[in-house]
């Protein structure tokens, strides 16, 4: 993780009491699209924080279009909302299910890689909550409140 992330985890996990985000799992032919971050370890959903004056459906298009150049050809469907009680500060996400879309290339300092995998076939160093994300979407678990 580099220095700037450090110090904004550190400055948001002493300042922020609450934050909304987004994620989601786009879903094309059995198999889902994954990313690895430059700042933190393993393949997970892509996402982020919902900016002041935007919804959380516009959020979800932008993140999606910045991380991996998708853009979405039907609105994002609601798929739950979940609470992540990380650290000292109350995160919620507000998660969706995207199908088909549209893709340009991209260039973001943020994503180290991206790669469709197989809902059958999911990588061994999947994050655990995007592992729970998967299973909840296939019925393999029930779905939860927390991340």
């Amino acid at each position: 993780m580099g220095l700037y992330n450090k110090i904004k985890y550190f400055l948001f996990s002493i300042l922020a009491k609450k934050t909304l985000g987004v994620r989601a799992l786009i879903i094309e032919n059995n198999q889902v699209l994954l990313i690895k971050h430059t700042y933190q370890p393993g393949w997970c959903t892509i996402g982020g924080g919902v900016k002041a004056g935007e919804t959380p459906a516009e959020a979800i298009c932008r993140e999606l279009k910045e991380e991996v150049g998708a853009m979405l050809k039907e609105s994002p469907k609601l798929f739950a909302v979940y609470h992540d009680g990380y650290k000292k500060y109350d995160d919620y996400i507000i998660f969706y299910l995207v199908g088909k879309c549209e893709y340009q290339e991209v260039k973001s300092w943020e994503i180290k890689d991206k790669k469709w995998f197989s809902l059958q076939a999911l990588p061994l160093d999947i994050s655990p909550a995007t592992l729970r994300r998967v299973e909840e979407y296939l019925g393999k678990a029930k779905i939860s409140d927390r991340w």
